[in-house]
Parts: structure tokens; C-alpha cells; sequence
């Protein structure tokens, strides 16, 4: 059986936040086998002890590779997104080991929860979106495809967030929002 790797598309301080909510993940659930940065045009070998590559290179090396993208401008998340998507590569999505998510709680592929949030019932977050930590969802919000969520974020319940939306650091969101 060939290694599993989880690739971390950014290697900027938003994909190194990545890395370590993946290797907490992974010290409970021994998912991977080791960790790869993906950026586009190498200027070095390895950040942080983690080796760096292309995409390309990266496709050719692992076959059971994985890529979760750490890249906080919601309109590149989607790009690689798309591009993973269409090259069959899977793109897991990464919730802090304690972060609850009721059952009735829908999460689309790519999203990366962060420690510390609370994510009430009958949420819908869709695809590649990212929830910094400390954050509250309340019930029934729904977050588009490509929305992130800054640190400390409250949304009330009933609460529509639209596509590549980004919420600032601590912001609260109530009912009569429109964003």
C-alpha cells in the first residue's frame, strides 16, 4: 500500500494554520502518512520541515494524495477546487477534532473548521468554505460555496451568507444582515 499524503495547497500562514489543525487531526485518527505543501512556482524545498512542491509534481509522486487548500482569497480556493475536483484528487474536509457537527448539519467537501466553533443544528456550509477559530454558526444559517469566516465570527440563526463572502475578524451578523 503506497503512502497516504495530505497535501496543503498555500504554504502562507493561512496553509501552515492547515498543517497544524491537520497533524491534531491526524494525531487522533492516523489518516495520513505525512504532509506536503503544494504552491505554485517553488522558490524553496521545505517550510517548516514539510516539503514543498508543484501541483504537477505532486499529482506524479502520490498516488493516494489528498489536498486540502489553505489559501485564505476565496476566488483562487475555488480555482484549485475546481482543478482538484477535475483531476479526481480528493479534497477532505478539516474539523477540529472538537468541534461538534450535529447530524443535521450539512459540511461540503474542501471546508476547513477551525478549534473553538460552535456549529449549531440545521446549518448548510458548502464548499471550500473557511471557518477561523472561535467562531459561532447559529441554526439554519446557510454559508455559500467559497465564504470564509474570520476569528471570533457570530452569525445569529436564519442567516444567509453568500458566495465568496468574507466576514472580517469578530464581526457578528444578525437576522436583518444582508451580506
Amino acid at each position: 500500500m503506497s503512502e497516504r499524503i495530505l497535501g496543503i495547497w498555500g504554504a502562507g500562514g493561512l496553509g501552515r494554520e492547515v498543517l497544524e489543525l491537520a497533524k491534531i487531526i491526524n494525531d487522533r485518527t492516523k489518516k495520513w502518512d505525512a504532509f506536503i505543501f503544494i504552491v505554485d512556482g517553488v522558490t524553496t524545498t521545505e517550510i517548516n520541515g514539510v516539503p514543498v512542491l508543484e501541483y504537477v509534481d505532486a499529482k506524479k509522486k502520490y498516488k493516494n494524495l489528498e489536498v486540502a487548500i489553505g489559501i485564505g482569497e476565496p476566488a483562487i480556493r475555488e480555482n484549485k477546487f475546481n482543478l482538484l475536483k477535475n483531476d479526481g484528487i480528493p479534497t477532505p474536509s478539516l474539523i477540529h477534532p472538537d468541534v461538534y457537527i450535529p447530524e443535521t448539519t450539512k459540511v461540503g467537501q474542501g471546508t476547513v473548521i477551525q478549534y473553538g466553533c460552535f456549529i449549531s443544528c440545521n446549518v448548510t456550509i458548502g464548499n471550500y468554505v473557511y471557518i477561523q477559530p472561535q467562531c459561532n454558526i447559529g441554526h439554519d444559517d446557510r454559508l455559500a460555496d467559497g465564504c470564509m469566516v474570520s476569528g471570533f465570527g457570530n452569525i445569529a440563526g436564519t442567516v444567509s451568507i453568500g458566495r465568496f463572502t468574507y466576514l472580517g475578524l469578530s464581526v457578528a451578523i444578525d437576522r436583518k444582515s444582508v451580506v
